[in-house]
């Protein structure tokens, strides 16, 4: 029997792009690799998936940020 983890597959498909929450670094996904697992080569922050709900609250903070 598998069992499906939603920390391990977010369900965006194999293509689209692993961002830096923090300096905006952008690389396109690579499949099969979860962006969480990926560094940013500029800063060292683990990267997060575009679109992904992390991604969503992260520039939901930015904008409340901004005010």
């Amino acid at each position: 029997m598998h069992v499906h983890h939603d920390h391990e597959h977010s369900g965006l498909g194999p293509e689209g792009y692993c961002i830096c929450p923090k300096c905006g670094y952008r690389k396109l996904h690579t499949p099969g690799i979860p962006c969480k697992e990926e560094r940013c080569p500029n800063c060292g922050s683990a990267l997060i998936r575009e679109g992904s709900y992390h991604h969503k609250l992260i520039e939901e903070r930015k904008k409340k940020d901004e005010k």
